[in-house]
């Protein structure tokens, strides 16, 4: 009978180690920062859409300069090095220009600059 509740006891002892293992692992991965927990940062629009204006501000394409309000850019751009996606900027045209651009973006790294062509 005394083996039985020894046995008991250790298997109870070990749990409890374990479960206080894994809530000190989670606590320091939640302090730290991790990964995990962090929110994804995502590209500011209103500032790549005015990098993106700046570029083809002197674009033979259009009749007159194009606004910000011409620019379009896909939505929540997670910022990663080596992502690369695509501006339209589609201003006034005459019978000799399109008055549409597009402008291929490179997030050059983990900071967000940004390559533009």
């Amino acid at each position: 009978m005394t083996d039985q509740r020894s046995f008991a006891r250790t298997v109870i002892a070990l749990s409890l180690a374990v479960i206080a293992c894994c809530a000190l692992t989670f606590t320091i991965m939640l302090l730290a920062g991790s990964p995990a927990v962090q929110p994804q940062r995502v590209l500011d629009q209103d500032a790549l859409a005015r990098a993106v204006l700046n570029d083809v501000e002197s674009d033979a394409a259009f009749a007159k300069p194009p606004t910000i309000d011409d620019v379009s850019c896909p939505a929540s751009i997670p910022v990663e090095a080596g992502r690369e996606f695509e501006c339209k900027v589609n201003g006034v045209g005459d019978g000799n220009s399109s008055g549409l651009a597009w402008v291929k973006v490179k997030i050059k790294d983990d900071q967000g600059d940004l390559s533009l062509g």
